[in-house]
């Protein structure tokens, strides 16, 4: 049975008015049930978004990590009720397993979240991983959970990995300033020119960006998983990649 891991970002959860995005959390949502409804696949959700929930009671503007810290405290259990929403309506129930770096360095609790996951998997429950966003704040910074999605799918020895933003993968320039840049369909290894691009490529309102989603790409890719990066927006994007279709920028295993 293959497993994957599916991480969603802030960015495709996020509506104009920077509210929760309910219209494609349910698309997603159906998605990845239609994936987990196969028995060729085993599927693990690591979503963002807790904090953009929690903003929206608290309305604050979430400028310090304080604030920060506040709004994923409130938002996460509001982001999880609308997972268990629209997943029981396609027969699935969910867990919440709330991560930290520090423990995914302590040996023996990260054999307890291995698991838990496991278990949860065996019994056809989504499992569906943050970070503990009111306790950490080195992703809350920096990584929008792209590396945990990557330390989850190492865990879990996945088989492939999609990291969904609202871009369609990487590309040999910016493409927002410059009209000649070019998806990238499949890398191997990042250049350090490649790398320099990225750096002044920004997207949306999570913190990660284009390089987090790659160094975490090509950090599962070394491990021999299978990485895609891809635009969470399209209707039909996870199956498509599951299908090998020709979308995003795939990381090809090492």
């Amino acid at each position: 049975m293959n497993r994957i891991v599916v991480k969603v970002g802030t960015n495709i959860l996020t509506t104009a008015n920077r509210e929760l995005d309910l219209n494609n959390l349910r698309q997603l949502t159906h998605q990845m049930a239609q994936v987990a409804q196969s028995t060729e696949y085993e599927l693990v959700l690591v979503s963002s978004g807790a904090i953009i929930c929690g903003r929206q009671v608290l309305n604050i503007t979430c400028q310090s990590i304080p604030e920060k810290q506040a709004a994923a405290s409130v938002g996460q259990p509001l982001l999880l009720k609308e997972y268990s929403l629209f997943f029981n309506q396609q027969g699935f129930h969910v867990g919440q397993i709330l991560l930290t770096q520090d423990g995914l360095e302590n040996p023996e609790r990260k054999a307890h979240a291995l698991d838990t996951i496991q278990t949860l998997l065996a019994k056809k429950v989504i499992p569906i991983i943050n970070e503990n966003d009111s306790v950490a704040t080195d992703e809350i910074q920096f990584g929008d959970n792209d590396q945990l999605a990557c330390q989850v799918a190492q865990l879990i020895q996945a088989d492939l990995l999609i990291l969904l933003s609202d871009i369609d993968g990487v590309y040999t320039q910016p493409p927002s300033t410059n009209s000649d840049a070019e998806l990238i369909s499949t890398l191997k290894e990042l250049s350090p020119e490649l790398l320099t691009t990225l750096s002044s490529t920004s997207i949306g309102p999570g913190t990660g960006g284009i390089k987090s989603k790659v160094i975490a790409a090509e950090k599962a890719a070394k491990s021999g998983i299978r990485t895609v990066i891809a635009n969470g927006r399209s209707s039909s994007i996870i199956l498509d990649i599951i299908q090998n279709k020709p979308v995003g920028t795939t990381f090809l295993p090492s």
